[in-house]
């Protein structure tokens, strides 16, 4: 009698799963299904319990023999930590990951930081997985949000003081720190294009220092200095439209020298104070109402320039494993920010891919 066996799908597992030898054959022509156990949760930067992907054939039934090599990465990642830069150049910038949720600086420096203008804005590109950023100098750079390796893409005609991509078009918009126009850059040369001045009623906008969008909801953030306001230190939330050219005053930000702002994927709206502020080089959750800003955590010192982008969380750990009798055995998987809601996703070569069902990690 010959045996033909089926294609293989695979399936999340808890360690704590008992597997049972099944046989390897199944019905020729029946699609492969997928098979989830629960996942347990855990706690930020400590390894998770083991997780096992098992080998099934198109009934469910662990295949034994099967020895393929198995990926695993995050499918969906509920987690975010901050990128902080402060600094002038390679002698004094820094480039660190901060937990705002614990809240903890995780890497006080971050090595091969060249360049030599201050980092004016910066923001994540989920295209790439980069942090681009702009810097006094008119470049348009490229951060990797892991080594801290700032790459040069290229130049710009104007500071820009704030960098975000707008929802549903996906244009990487910027704004003038010296001026009330937005720009659009192209993300992959730095080549830019003056969209038109903001107009704000009742008064008029003599320059930016931060931009950042909401995920939650789509709107786009912005830090302002006002013609009317008496003290220069002082900056203003406002809301823009990018079409329309139109800022909408929100609020006064209770605290000076606010020099950048971010949004976490919860749409919680952070902000950076630089070194002229009352409290500087300090990260602050700012009230998208009220301009109420509450400290976080103070975060590094360089010589000049502050700016934040929202990363997303990681998964670090041997992340690829060949299969022993059908199922594949990660340990000492880390992930490095809190968030419920996580999923893992399981790939190996012709072989349908599985989802694990949701955990939670926490702080």
């Amino acid at each position: 009698m010959t045996l033909i066996r089926t294609p293989y799908a695979l399936g999340i597992l808890a360690m704590a799963l008992s597997l049972s030898a099944c046989s390897d054959a199944g019905p020729e022509g029946i699609p492969a299904r997928l098979s989830f156990r629960t996942i347990a949760g855990g706690t930020a930067r400590q390894s998770l319990a083991a997780v096992e992907v098992e080998i099934q054939d198109a009934n469910g039934n662990l295949v034994t023999s099967a020895n393929d090599e198995v990926t695993i990465a995050l499918d969906v990642n509920p987690g975010s930590l901050v990128l902080h830069a402060s600094g002038a150049d390679s002698n004094d910038r820094i480039i660190e990951l901060v937990d705002p949720v614990r809240p903890q600086v995780l890497t006080p420096f971050l090595s091969a930081n060249e360049g030599t203008g201050e980092i004016l804005g910066m923001v994540y590109d989920s295209t790439t997985g980069a942090v681009l950023s702009v810097d006094l100098d008119n470049a348009l750079s490229s951060i990797d949000p892991v080594t801290g390796t700032l790459t040069h893409i290229g130049d710009m005609s104007i500071n820009l003081k704030g960098i975000a991509f707008e929802m549903g078009t996906g244009r990487l918009i910027g704004a003038s720190a010296l001026t009330d126009s937005l720009l659009e850059v192209v993300p992959t040369n730095g080549n830019s294009m003056v969209l038109g001045r903001v107009t704000i009623d009742a008064d008029s906008i003599e320059g930016f220092t931060g931009l950042a969008v909401d995920p939650t909801s789509g709107a786009m953030y912005a830090v302002a200095r006002l013609r009317d306001n008496p003290d220069r230190k002082t900056r203003t939330l406002v809301t823009l439209d990018v079409t329309a050219l139109a800022a909408t005053y929100v609020a006064p930000l209770s605290e000076t020298g606010v020099a950048g702002i971010t949004c976490l994927r919860d749409g919680t709206l952070l902000a950076v104070t630089g070194d002229g502020a009352d409290n500087p080089e300090t990260l602050w959750r700012v009230n998208k109402t009220s301009g109420v800003m509450t400290a976080i955590i103070a975060m590094g010192n360089g010589a000049d320039g502050e700016s934040v982008a929202a990363v997303p969380a990681r998964l670090t750990g041997t992340l690829t494993v060949q299969a022993v009798n059908g199922v594949a055995v990660f340990r000492g998987l880390v992930i490095d920010a809190a968030g419920d809601g996580y999923t893992f996703i399981a790939t190996a070569s012709n072989l349908a891919s599985g989802t694990s069902g949701a955990f939670n990690i926490v702080p």
